[in-house]
């Protein structure tokens, strides 16, 4: 058994209605201006907002399902909440990919880097059940600015959001 971490970010990641959640190059924010990777920007703001996408769960999945958050801020103090919600819609002819609502959410807290733009990594378990080989996972990834955990007074810069998961 293996574990794999897979990116769920791609061309299908698109950012909610809210104007607080946006993807541009890191060296506009980087001090060094060296790497010009698309990072995800998520405001500081007293609202809920993020990105919706959608990936599938791989052919070799058993269990161990997990969101792996890797990201970074321009600050060192304070928290951040992360949400995630999700619905895993499977089988051919079966499940409709238009649902209301969501089949899970999930959040975790984390403390801004000891240092400006230090790289943080954070892991929400998801529940395994909830996942089969193949399904269509759609989501929406946020930070949760509504939450009393949120007190860190800058952008959260997200490199990445993974699904981690054994075989």
């Amino acid at each position: 058994m293996a574990t794999h971490r897979i990116p769920i970010f791609g061309f299908n990641t698109c950012p909610d209605a809210t104007g607080e959640a946006w993807f541009e190059p890191f060296n506009i924010l980087a001090v060094n201006d060296q790497w010009r990777n698309i990072i995800l920007v998520l405001d500081d703001t007293a609202n809920r907002h993020g990105v919706y996408g959608k990936f599938a769960v791989p052919q070799n999945y058993v269990d161990g399902a997990n969101v792996v958050i890797v990201w970074t801020a321009n600050a060192i103090a304070g928290d951040v909440e992360f949400d995630f919600d999700y619905r895993a819609v499977g089988g051919n002819d079966i499940e409709s990919l238009d649902q209301a609502g969501v089949q899970q959410t999930v959040n975790a807290n984390d403390t801004a880097p000891s240092a400006v733009f230090e790289r943080m990594e954070i892991t929400i378990a998801l529940t395994d059940g909830n996942f089969a080989v193949g399904d269509t996972v759609e989501f929406l990834f946020v930070r949760d600015g509504t939450d009393g955990g949120d007190t860190m007074a800058a952008e959260a810069i997200v490199f990445g959001v993974f699904f981690e998961y054994d075989d």
